[in-house]
């Protein structure tokens, strides 16, 4: 730019550059104010579609006003010889910048970024406002307190082709949700996404998709295919991990709705760890000093170790085993927690025989095997007797199935992608299906009433898979299946069945099922599905670990989720690498829901002596 002016603004250097304008610092010489002049470039100044992208910018901005919205001071017009929009001049970095410059980020303070850029976009869609162009280079920091979502260049301009008349497609290919990419209208959710693309960039150090070229960058965000991000960087945890797995959903009615609903799940993360105010606890974070560094890891340490073990004590071994395992990821030394871990791996063996013993007893209840069923009860009776007692020595080993664990319907953060729910059913006498609709998380057992239809109550067999669950019935206490309990008599109409899997080995689920009017036997069959399994490994150097062909992976002293998907039991190949080292191969036999620990020593490589 040859002049030192435009208009009342005063130009001192240039800060920036892009394909429509170039952004200068300047001086408004009438208010005497340092300001961010855009200035759009001489040789667009003609063209009528630059020039109405820049105006629509420019009124976008205008009616936007929030602490995390980039403010707009002033404007050329649309009539004017020179194009220009003047806004509050921000110090920087950009998020992108503060990556590179903090590539240890930790989960919480990528959490509260995404906060502040999730309250800015709420501001915006809630005027109709979407951006959609978010990206780590368009949300800047200012005076390293303010989380700041700038150009909003294409903001309100795509059209429901999402193409313009050139037929180039709008965005930052590494950064666009998939509707965007194939030309489908985008509304709040394509914000969401784009706004998970950059707190898996923050979280882990790396972008979901990459490739050589933004052809295989675009395919990759329309196939879904990403790699886990807690894979990327053990030390986010599951609940950071579950909400950027819903963030980046292709299908947009399966991520956060808005968001608010995003922004509650970070904060709810956040909280935690302590942490109340997201922009004071950034401003904290970028002063920079060690201590405040060093104190914060120790508090995530603190805080996740008491998470685990109030998991522990409700029974709730997934949850205990997500938390236990971020912490090893930071601290793989943390004997509080090893011994924790120790004591989840001596419950599973503890637990292991009696469960089998159940599976036996109910199976054959099934097969009708009478006197099978007999001597099978006595032997279990004499196990759970003897455990009891062993339970008395030695402390509580089993966890109790109380009422309030038949309430709750948990849920699994493991599995990248959980394997589709089998439908409920109730076959009646004549052998006929019929489908019936599966209760939300949530629901109020006793808020749903039988309806009596029919001359009387019908006989209800029950059969559920695996067969080492407990089942509540219209709010009542669950009860073991098996020999005592396998089948009822109900009055025709809805039901509440509450499946509840032994030692943590199943979701638990709570179905509504109709019981039809008429003679004949009605047979519940439900099929839970199986939690993953946990795998933990010693070894004496530091290694990472591949299960069978890459279905779950990890390192050494921490706790490797794996999928059970079609049995409650399965044997998997566990390979242990380290470099310098000679790889370790083992197979080993899983639960699902329990933890196993295996000991690997792993030899050095002999050296290859140079030919010659």
């Amino acid at each position: 730019m040859r002049t030192t002016r435009v208009a009342k603004y005063e130009i001192i250097d240039e800060i920036g550059h892009g394909g429509m304008a170039t952004v200068y610092r300047a001086r408004d010489t009438r208010l005497d104010r340092f300001v961010a002049l855009k200035v759009m470039h001489p040789h667009l100044q003609g063209a009528k579609e630059a020039r109405q992208r820049f105006a629509r910018e420019a009124l976008t901005i205008a009616r936007l006003k929030h602490p995390n919205i980039l403010e707009i001071y002033d404007y050329s017009g649309e009539d004017s010889e020179v194009s220009y929009i003047a806004t509050e001049l921000l110090t920087g970095p950009t998020l992108k910048q503060l990556v590179d410059q903090h590539p240890d980020m930790p989960a919480e303070v990528a959490g509260c970024l995404a906060i502040l850029v999730a309250r800015a976009l709420g501001a915006a869609h809630a005027e109709g406002v979407i951006h959609r162009d978010v990206k780590p280079e368009n949300v800047m920091m200012h005076e390293n307190r303010e989380v700041k979502l700038t150009d909003f260049g294409i903001a309100q301009l795509v059209d429901v082709q999402g193409m313009t008349t050139t037929g180039q497609v709008l965005g930052s290919p590494a950064h666009m949700a998939p509707e965007q990419i194939e030309g489908r209208e985008c509304d709040a959710r394509s914000d969401i996404f784009s706004l998970g693309t950059v707190l898996y960039l923050l979280a882990t150090g790396e972008l979901p998709f990459q490739g050589k070229n933004p052809h295989q960058v675009l395919k990759q965000i329309v196939e879904g295919q990403f790699v886990d991000p807690i894979q990327v960087k053990p030390q986010i945890g599951g609940r950071l991990r579950t909400v950027l797995m819903r963030c980046l959903l292709v299908d947009p009615t399966q991520r956060y709705p808005n968001a608010r609903a995003l922004e509650d799940d970070l904060m709810a993360f956040v909280a935690a760890a302590g942490i109340d105010d997201p922009g004071l606890f950034i401003a904290q974070y970028l002063k920079g000093t060690r201590a405040f560094s060093l104190a914060f890891r120790a508090r995530i340490i603190a805080a996740e170790t008491t998470l685990g073990e109030q998991a522990m004590k409700q029974g709730d071994v997934p949850r205990a085993m997500d938390a236990f395992n971020r912490v090893l990821s930071i601290d793989e030394q943390n004997e509080r927690v090893l011994a924790a871990v120790r004591n989840l791996g001596r419950r599973s063996q503890l637990r292991r025989a009696g469960a089998w013993l159940a599976v036996a007893v109910s199976a054959a209840v099934l097969l009708g095997y009478g006197a099978s069923v007999w001597n099978a009860r006595q032997v279990r009776m004499r196990s759970e007797a003897a455990q009891k007692a062993h339970s008395s020595a030695t402390g509580a080993l089993a966890t109790p199935q109380l009422p309030e664990k038949a309430e709750r319907v948990a849920t699994s953060n493991w599995q990248t992608v959980p394997p589709a729910r089998p439908p409920s059913t109730a076959v009646a006498a004549k052998g006929r299906p019929e489908r019936r609709p599966t209760a939300r998380a949530g629901d109020k057992a006793d808020s749903v009433t039988p309806t009596p239809e029919g001359d009387g109550p019908r006989r209800i067999v029950l059969r559920p898979e695996p067969a080492n669950v407990s089942i509540s019935v219209d709010g009542a206490l669950p009860r073991d299946f098996g020999p005592s309990f396998h089948e009822l008599e109900l009055a025709p109409g809805a039901h509440v069945f509450k499946f509840i899997g032994a030692l943590e080995c199943c979701v638990d689920e709570q179905v509504k099922i109709d019981v039809p009017p008429g003679p004949g036997t009605t047979v519940v069959a439900h099929k839970l599905r199986f939690r993953p399994a946990g795998l933990y490994v010693v070894s004496n150097t530091p290694a990472n670990v591949v299960v069978d062909d890459g279905s779950a992976r990890g390192r050494t002293r921490s706790v490797i989720q794996v999928p059970q998907p079609d049995d409650m039991f399965g044997t998997h190949v566990v390979r242990i690498s380290a470099d310098g080292h000679q790889e370790v191969v083992r197979e080993v036999r899983l639960r699902a829901g329990q933890l196993e620990t295996i000991e690997v020593t792993l030899e050095k490589a002999a050296e290859t002596a140079p030919p010659g």
